[in-house]
């Protein structure tokens, strides 16, 4: 009877996510135009110059400190 057990609980076992943690691109984050480097992102006001802001859809955000903006769409 204990064996039977052993073995269910041996069969139920989840497999561990392999999922690899990716480094940051930071070469996304800059331009060069005519000699000169362009910045993509705004910066973190609150962090400042260095800590870039993530953006998806209409809000921007900082992973460092958590501040976040909402652009409003306006709407006809």
């Amino acid at each position: 009877m204990p064996e039977e057990v052993a073995e269910e609980r041996e069969r139920k076992k989840k497999q561990k996510s392999k999922s690899k943690h990716k480094k940051v691109q930071t070469w996304k984050f800059y331009k060069v135009e005519g000699g000169k480097v362009v910045r993509l992102r705004d910066f973190c006001p609150r962090c400042g110059a260095g800590t870039f802001l993530a953006r998806d859809g209409n809000r921007t955000w900082c992973g460092r400190c958590g501040w976040a903006e909402i652009k409003r769409v306006e709407r006809s």
